[in-house]
């Protein structure tokens, strides 16, 4: 087909983010907020999202942009379930791209679709997780899941990464250079402008004076027992220095119990999940955000924070080198090393004013490298590019 103009393009989705059907705490999220901003840039925009259960009746969020819940039995029927919700779209409002949220079960659920109707395929990965060994060794499906994700990133049209890391490792893995594209995440930093966190501060501050801030889900990816065992090197050091961690999941308990254990729990407060527009306070009320996952895609917690002034210590996981400008904005530390993560932090509380400046320098950084308005773009002209790889039905 000729290159058409992604204003003029249908895109057909395919996700698992249920938050898009059912918002979490009564209130829609970031990946609300992301997709509305696709819905701009595309003539019409449609996405099938994976839900155990449930209404199958769809959500329109935009006059050109509606979720259909899969209402799946199981994780495993929901790549079935997405090829017949999707081609039922399809016949309706024929597609020009099928674009996945992953290039695993999402990914499978596209192919079919794109091989079935002649449609390219686009994959995009969020996460760092194709040969990874945190993450291969977490389920037992997920080796089988690797296999197939290598078998599919090397069959999509184009594949969307968010960091330089898993560009590399997509060529090396001998996905063509021009079929990937680093493309970062769009989120509303507006959202992080003239906010003052002094109230909420003192208020979890409890009478210490420095406030760190870790914001995620409870999950091993992210690494609790690292974080927790950097805080109490920390505590050892500064008496006057409190954690707090915004977030919840099923490795809560643990995590509490670990807090017990290393004799800090008067020192960490558990939020539990903060609501999607109240984050953005937390950030401002704190001193430093710290990241200890084992890996990552590109992790959006360091662009907030980097938006709402503030330095990060964090790991080096995918994404952390593109956000983060060592010993500038924050620091980079190995995996799994809480001694790192504590002595980066000890290093950045006891300088307030450097503490401020890479805080500063965070913001202006973030802003440039995330301008929503020339990752619109990229969006526009990896689906017009991607469009135009059309194969015959």
């Amino acid at each position: 087909m000729d290159s058409l103009p992604s204003t003029a393009l249908h895109l057909l989705a395919v996700g698992t983010d249920p938050s898009l059907v059912r918002p979490a705490a009564g209130a829609f999220g970031d990946a609300h907020q992301r997709q509305l901003k696709y819905a701009t840039i595309l003539h019409e925009y449609r996405m099938v999202v994976r839900t155990l259960g449930g209404d199958r009746e769809p959500v329109s969020h935009a006059p050109n942009f509606a979720v259909y819940p899969s209402a799946s039995r199981s994780r495993g029927l929901f790549p079935r379930d997405a090829v017949r919700i999707g081609a039922a779209l399809h016949r309706r409002l024929r597609f020009h791209v099928v674009s996945t949220e992953d290039p695993m079960l999402c990914g499978l659920a596209g192919y079919v679709l794109g091989h079935r109707f002649g449609r390219p395929f686009s994959a995009q990965i969020a996460g760092d997780m194709l040969d990874n060994p945190f993450w291969l060794r977490e389920r037992r499906i997920n080796p089988a899941l690797n296999v197939l994700g290598r078998w599919l990133v090397r069959r999509a049209d184009s594949v969307r990464v968010v960091s330089e890391r898993e560009r590399a490792k997509l060529v090396a893995l001998g996905v063509s250079p021009a079929r990937v594209r680093n493309i970062g995440w769009i989120t509303d930093f507006a959202r992080f402008d003239g906010l003052d966190g002094a109230a909420l501060r003192g208020s979890l501050l409890e009478g210490a004076r420095s406030l760190l801030l870790f914001a995620g889900r409870l999950v091993p990816q992210k690494d609790l027992g690292t974080l927790l065992r950097a805080v109490a090197i920390v505590a050892r050091e500064r008496d006057d220095t409190r954690l707090v961690i915004a977030g919840d999941g099923p490795d809560r308990a643990d995590a509490e119990r670990l807090t017990d254990r290393l004799g800090i729990r008067r020192r960490v407060t558990f939020l539990g999940t903060v609501p999607y527009p109240n984050l953005p306070v937390h950030y401002a009320a704190s001193d430093l955000v710290l990241l200890p996952s084992r890996y990552e895609g590109n992790a959006r917690v360091l662009a907030e924070a980097g938006a709402a002034g503030r330095a990060v210590v964090t790991t080096d996981v995918s994404g952390a080198h593109d956000t983060v400008l060592e010993g500038q904005t924050g620091h980079v530390v190995p995996v799994e090393r809480p001694d790192l993560i504590a002595a980066r932090t000890l290093e950045l509380l006891a300088d307030s004013t450097r503490l401020a400046e890479m805080g500063a320098r965070a913001r202006v950084h973030v802003r440039v490298l995330y301008d929503q308005t020339k990752l619109l773009a990229a969006f526009a002209e990896l689906w017009a590019a991607t469009a135009a790889c059309r194969r015959p039905e």
